[in-house]
């Protein structure tokens, strides 16, 4: 199991970091002009089931700013009256109050303290606080059931776009008011509680994320003729209880599926990997293969070993050009530099002819010039008659691989699809879901759920970029085939196994350069081939890649050259007093 726990750390490792980064450039970029460290919400419910209420709010801003605001709406039957406001803390208001709403349901407020909106006040580099206190009364707020009686209000209500660190709310009853049940929404924040003298209570809430509301409900049973003309006689107690009931059974629901999906996401990878992705046992426990473990060309050896079953890659196509020229099918031309130019192909045959066919086009006096073949390539036409050849001959070397059925590849298959439509389709459509749960009292356990989504898409995102290998098991016959050529690797890769058992033949070392090529490791058998002979071996490949390391690389970019022209020209624009969130009111603040 240590390839799959390796390459899922290491991804999810990897997720995590882009995740920060994306996190920290998209907070850097939605920044406020201020953050509000506290809020105060007081409360007097008086007798005839009128309340008087002061709302203190603590702006701290952060950057030039030229007015706060406060907002408060109510449905009617309640209204507002009597309301005041005080600057408890903060520069002198120059340019004054200004109302753009204000009738007896609704006030919105901003309190400008530039002397006009096209001048703004500096701020210090530590910020500057303005703190101002907001009161006013409220008829009709207190609500009346068949058999109950019950204060429904939001301390703070939704769109303020900063969150709230602390909200402090202080709640006084009249005496001869039962004691209430109490019931907060949303579930989920951080809250202290205590009950002080007579029938007054004291909350605090912390950590009240952006746009969200806090609101309580008080209900009293069999309290009824307070006064209010607030009535809801359709409802009565047991209503009450169902609703606050169902509230909690569906955030328990939301909270116990979003854990038990993550789970599931993590779970059924490990449980495909377990069935389909161990590999079994065979007799073979040979450290090196020194010599070419199996006769095949080096673009099959390419698709199978480091491609792991699937297409030929780049490297594939410089590998078959190379051997090509062990072959003498092709002659590698050089500068007086001993830069290697281009090359000649000398015959067409069956095994080199849908490979050099797809180069014979831009031949020129028998000659293929690699700085004119890039030019060539630079060109739309050029380059989709060049690829659908190069297509056609990877086509060829994958049918010819997948008959020899070396990967039992159906874990892989069940991975990807699992990793795609539940590791990310459906928690994307969750969180889109979630993210239009506003006002219903689901804001808080909606972030935690989203967070647990966002872990199974990365979960998921993992899955896809995993290896075929993790969730793939070789047959016997391919593992052997695989280890044997991963051996041969590590020997022509290592030099001290390389100069102890040095090759019989000089001419060997063009198979190994073919076929490091071919498995990617090209460059480090170069260097080992250089330390061990001051001086090049006459050999149709070793001679030239000598003084031409790089010539591997520019055979290999022709491919990606032609698919970047057809990329890059293709590419183009193209009122409640039942349901939870339901509470009276609630004030939004803001600066600007």
């Amino acid at each position: 199991m240590g390839k799959f726990i390796k390459t899922t750390f290491l991804l999810f490792f990897f997720g995590l970091v882009i995740f920060g980064i994306i996190v920290s450039l998209v907070s850097s970029f939605t920044s406020s002009i201020f953050e509000l460290p506290e809020r105060t919400y007081s409360i007097m419910v008086l007798q005839n089931g009128s309340a008087n209420v002061t709302e203190t709010v603590t702006y701290r801003l952060k950057k030039p700013f030229r007015y706060v605001s406060w907002a408060i709406d109510f449905d009617r039957p309640t209204k507002i009256s009597n309301f005041t406001f005080q600057i408890l803390e903060g520069p002198s208001l120059l340019g004054g109050p200004f109302y753009d709403t204000k009738n007896d349901v609704s006030i919105s407020l901003r309190l400008l303290f530039s002397k006009s909106m096209n001048e703004y006040i500096q701020v210090p580099k530590d910020g500057l606080t303005v703190k101002v206190a907001f009161s006013y009364t409220l008829e009709n707020l207190l609500i009346e059931g068949r058999d109950f009686t019950q204060l429904f209000v939001k301390y703070i209500g939704t769109g303020t776009s900063v969150p709230t660190k602390s909200l402090k709310v202080l709640v006084s009853l009249p005496d001869k008011f039962p004691k209430p049940i109490v019931y907060h929404h949303p579930w989920g924040l951080q809250t202290k509680s205590k009950a002080i003298i007579g029938n007054n209570y004291e909350f605090e809430f912390r950590n009240i994320p952006a746009n969200c509301f806090v609101e309580g409900r008080f209900v009293f049973p069999n309290l009824l003729g307070t006064g209010t003309q607030n009535m809801m006689k359709s409802m009565d107690l047991s209503q009450i209880r169902d609703i606050e009931r169902s509230y909690s059974i569906k955030i328990l629901l939301i909270v116990i599926g979003s854990i038990s999906y993550l789970i599931f996401v993590v779970a059924i990878p490990i449980l495909l990997y377990r069935k389909f992705g161990r590999e079994q046992s065979i007799q073979y426990n040979s450290l090196y293969e020194r010599e070419i473990p199996y006769n095949d060309p080096p673009e099959i050896v390419n698709a199978i070993v480091k491609k792991i079953c699937s297409h030929p890659d780049d490297d594939a196509i410089a590998a078959a050009i190379l051997n090509f020229v062990k072959k003498g099918d092709i002659e590698l031309l050089e500068n007086e530099k001993r830069d290697i130019t281009g090359l000649r192909i000398i015959r067409l045959t069956q095994e080199n002819q849908d490979l050099l066919e797809a180069f014979k086009i831009f031949e020129k006096d028998g000659v293929i010039d690699f700085k004119e073949l890039k030019k060539s390539l630079r060109n739309q036409s050029n380059a989709q008659k060049f690829l659908k050849m190069m297509n056609g001959w990877r086509d060829k070397v994958y049918h010819q691989l997948s008959s020899r059925n070396y990967l039992i590849t159906t874990g892989n298959t069940l991975a990807k699809f699992f990793g795609i439509i539940f590791g990310i389709l459906v928690p994307v459509f969750v969180i889109l879901g979630l993210s239009k749960a506003s006002g219903l009292g689901y804001e808080v356990v909606s972030r935690y759920s989203m967070m647990l989504m966002g872990a199974s898409i990365i979960i998921g995102i993992i899955v896809l970029l995993m290896k075929k290998t993790v969730f793939s098991r070789w047959t016997s016959d391919g593992l052997l085939y695989y280890l044997k050529w991963k051996n041969f690797e590590k020997f022509i890769t290592d030099f001290s196994a390389l100069s102890t058992y040095p090759p019989q033949s000089v001419i060997l070392w063009d198979d190994y350069i073919v076929y490091a090529t071919a498995l990617g490791v090209a460059k480090e058998v170069i260097d080992n081939l250089k330390k061990l002979y001051p001086e090049p071996p006459s050999t149709p490949v070793a001679s030239k890649v000598y003084y031409s390391p790089t010539l591997m690389a520019e055979l290999s970019s022709f491919r990606s050259i032609a698919t970047s022209t057809i990329s890059s020209s293709s590419s183009g624009g193209s009122h409640s007093g039942g349901r939870v969130g339901g509470g009276s009111g609630g004030s939004r603040v803001g600066a600007g």
